[in-house]
């Protein structure tokens, strides 16, 4: 009988002069952000220290960002990263701010500062919207647009503007618009006002600017990058909502737009004069769209709203695997009826997916916990967490396979972002020496041919 060893060898502990870093993907968002411009649009907008000492503006910022794109979602999470000379060098930054001067710095910012760095994220923004949309187009034939808003959770009582909100729980309140996998729109709202917040100021200053100004390529056209071709006309939009935007305002601002767009109707109150039409309809108006649902169309007016809008009725009667007692019924106010009944329900059910993309800023770069006390403090913040975002997406869709645009943002910062590498100076050279046993080494291989 063979000898089983349970011991564990025994690893001594040493330490190396080799410059390693934890975050050697993180090259690629600092190339990304060069690329976009960002360092200069900081350094030409924010004007928030007086004194030439200690972190200029533009390096406290980008100390942030580059922090918050490694997934580090907290102030504190500062500390290791000033100290980490090669992952600093990486980033392209000489220094980096210590958690407490940025908090007083953030804590500075005023309304104005707020405004120009929400501008540098349109500017930012701008150019990624022709990459998304093409995608968009090539796999759907749309560019689907969603919008929505999540609560963010508030521990304490002296947090400014945090009030009750719909929960009975302390919050702000995050509004985000989605273009495609793209953060494209977010505004950090004091807690316990409007679930929509002022969505229509946030698609016109943000949004409908750059989709009405997008035009899809000449056929034949086709972009260096594997980009499908687009033609010279404006792209075709879908925008998904819920419940909250069955207004007639919404569905008036969508249809002056020239946007397709899908709306949940929930509300018990709005859904009865529609379900009492089909329930006026024969069994032959009913149609079979999966195996336990079927489906019609009714047209319907409501109070006040200048025209009538077409509705999409679902029912089923199964939960699962087990049988309902009654069929249970899904409304869908649509702006088209044209479109097969099957297509509408499997566009208007996309949103489920999109409500997954809050998961990107919320859960991968740890933004669910606001760092600070100050209103403005924590809505400068999420700003520089947007744009954290936005150089992630331009790291996948510009530097990485087509194949993989469709993957999350945890998954770039696990993979990319937090790869181990090793900083190496050799005469006038600096090279960035990542290891063989890298998990994505294909990446890595196809981001630095991007670059190149």
């Amino acid at each position: 009988m063979s000898n089983i060893h349970t011991g564990k060898k025994k690893i001594e502990i040493d330490i190396t002069d080799a410059q390693l870093t934890g975050s050697g993907g993180l090259h690629f968002v600092s190339a990304m952000a060069h690329r976009l411009g960002l360092p200069s649009l900081l350094a030409e907008a924010i004007r928030v220290k007086q004194r030439k000492r200690g972190c200029s503006d533009t390096e406290t910022l980008l100390g942030i960002i580059y922090s918050l794109a490694t997934g580090n979602g907290s102030l504190r999470d500062l500390e290791s990263f000033r100290r980490d000379t090669p992952t600093l060098s990486i980033a392209g930054l000489e220094r980096a701010p210590a958690s407490r001067r940025a908090g007083e710095y953030l804590a500075r910012c005023t309304p104005a500062d707020l405004e120009a760095l929400l501008q540098i994220v349109r500017t930012v923004s701008a150019p990624l919207y022709a990459d998304v949309c093409a995608r968009e187009i090539a796999d759907r034939g749309y560019v689907p647009v969603f919008i929505d808003g999540s609560e963010i959770e508030v521990t304490g009582r002296y947090y400014e503007q945090a009030h009750r909100g719909y929960s009975g729980r302390q919050q702000y309140w995050l509004h985000g618009v989605f273009v495609g996998g793209l953060w494209a729109s977010q505004r950090l709202c004091a807690g316990g006002g409007d679930v929509t917040a002022d969505w229509k100021a946030q698609l016109d200053a943000d949004v409908r600017p750059i989709l009405s100004q997008l035009r899809m390529r000449p056929s034949g056209n086709n972009a260096e990058d594997g980009t499908p071709p687009l033609h010279d006309q404006q792209v075709p939009v879908w925008v998904s909502t819920d419940n909250a935007y069955y207004r007639k305002e919404c569905a008036e601002y969508f249809h002056a737009q020239g946007w397709e767009y899908s709306i949940s109707v929930t509300s018990g109150t709005y859904k009865r004069p529609i379900l009492r039409q089909a329930a006026r309809k024969d069994a032959s108006a009913w149609h079979k769209i999966t195996r336990t649902e079927e489906a019609l169309l009714v047209t319907h007016q409501p109070a006040d709203w200048s025209r009538p809008h077409q509705y999409v009725v679902m029912r089923t009667e199964w939960d699962g695997t087990q049988r309902l007692l009654f069929p249970r019924h899904t409304v869908i106010c649509v702006s088209r009826g044209d479109l097969p009944l099957a297509e509408l329900v499997r566009r208007h059910r996309h949103k489920m997916g999109m409500e997954n993309e809050f998961k990107g800023p919320l859960d991968a770069l740890d933004l669910h916990h606001p760092p600070c006390l100050s209103f403005i403090a924590n809505q400068v913040f999420y700003a520089c967490g947007q744009l954290a975002h936005l150089l992630l997406r331009a790291v996948q869709f510009r530097l990485l396979p087509a194949a993989d645009h469709r993957r999350t943002i945890r998954t770039v910062i696990h993979d990319l972002i937090r790869t181990v590498a090793r900083l190496v100076h050799t005469g006038r050279k600096v090279r960035l020496l990542f290891a063989r046993t890298t998990w994505r080494l294909d990446w890595i291989h196809h981001a630095a041919c991007q670059l190149e």
